[in-house]
């Protein structure tokens, strides 16, 4: 994709170049200007890693199912027909301290099983800082523990 740019860009220079140049002759220092240009060009910023990568693909593997993708919850019907009525959480937990839905991950209760032996504590603060950017609109802290670890 950079080389495919580079090499937009170095075109269109040297079109430029031919465009403007007189009879006479191309100036020196108008076909040197491409490649001065184009090796000065700003190279593409480095595309940044999704901070929550691991905790979307936790949240998909643990939480979609009864979560929903967007957070809405709802009636979830669980393995043996019992239905369960799953808060939202773009409403639930907006106004708990991230220590407290760090422990409802971790524990569990209400219906919601205990996630504490298949994620630890860095994943579960990840998990809630995750919920509280994709579904609060707001950020917990980067870096930030939610809960000490136990």
């Amino acid at each position: 994709m950079k080389t495919v740019k580079l090499l937009l860009v170095a075109a269109s220079l040297a079109a430029f170049a031919v465009a403007c140049g007189d009879s006479a002759g191309p100036d020196p220092a108008v076909t040197a200007r491409p490649t001065a240009t184009v090796t000065q060009a700003p190279s593409a910023p480095a595309s940044t890693s999704d901070e929550f990568a691991t905790a979307r693909a936790d949240y998909s593997q643990f939480c979609i199912r009864c979560h929903k993708a967007d957070g809405t919850g709802g009636p979830t019907e669980l393995d043996g027909g019992k239905t369960l009525k799953v808060p939202s959480l773009r409403e639930h937990g907006l106004k708990d301290p991230d220590a407290q839905l760090a422990e409802q991950i971790r524990d569990g209760g209400d219906g919601m099983p205990s996630f504490e032996k298949r994620l630890d504590e860095k994943r579960i603060n990840d998990l809630v800082r995750f919920i509280r950017k994709e579904f609060h609109g707001r950020d917990a802290g980067a870096g930030a523990p939610a809960a000490p670890a136990r």
